[in-house]
């Protein structure tokens, strides 16, 4: 893929960096321009109700929208596992005084495409609960056990609540 082909931003609040590399041809502009215009928004919500601390550190986060093809690449090269998923995280442990890079969260579009319309959902709805599932395993959420899994899943039900979402597990 070219460089042409991408699409390079930068979102900054008081709080957060979030940089996104975009692959063009799989996403559409108008998605990914409401996605970048909910960020504030999101982002106060997952701050408020996670458990990042109030402290005067940049939070860092890395975003690629791209497509199966690469998801399934990384799910491959880090997890073993050879087949499409909706989202991946890499949290991250670098810090320094004043900035804390949380990680890395890559999406694929085809997939949330297929679950979006199988669940009768926006995409743009789904984007909005996959970043939340996303960086709250930045933050060091999981869900490999049943407790884990209802912690998380609750925080992001009280998340996208306050964003007039609907529960994405009911």
């Amino acid at each position: 893929m070219n460089v042409a082909e991408q699409d390079y931003r930068i979102w900054k609040n008081d709080n957060f960096v979030v940089e996104s590399s975009i692959t063009v041809p799989l996403w559409n502009k108008e998605l990914i321009n409401d996605f970048h215009n909910n960020l504030s928004k999101v982002l106060y919500n997952i701050y408020k109700k996670s458990n990042l601390n109030s402290s005067n550190s940049k939070n860092f986060i890395s975003l690629c929208f791209s497509g199966d093809e690469k998801i399934i690449e990384l799910n491959n090269s880090f997890k073993k596992i050879n087949t499409a998923t909706n989202v991946l995280s890499f949290p991250s442990q670098l810090k320094s005084s004043n900035k804390l890079f949380l990680g890395d969260i890559i999406f694929s579009i085809e997939t949330i495409s297929k679950e979006a319309q199988r669940d009768n959902k926006s995409i743009n709805n789904h984007l909005i609960h996959l970043f939340i599932h996303g960086v709250l395993h930045l933050l060091g959420y999981d869900h490999d056990t049943d407790e884990q899994a209802e912690r998380m899943e609750n925080l992001e039900i009280a998340i996208l609540k306050t964003l007039n979402i609907n529960n994405p597990y009911d």
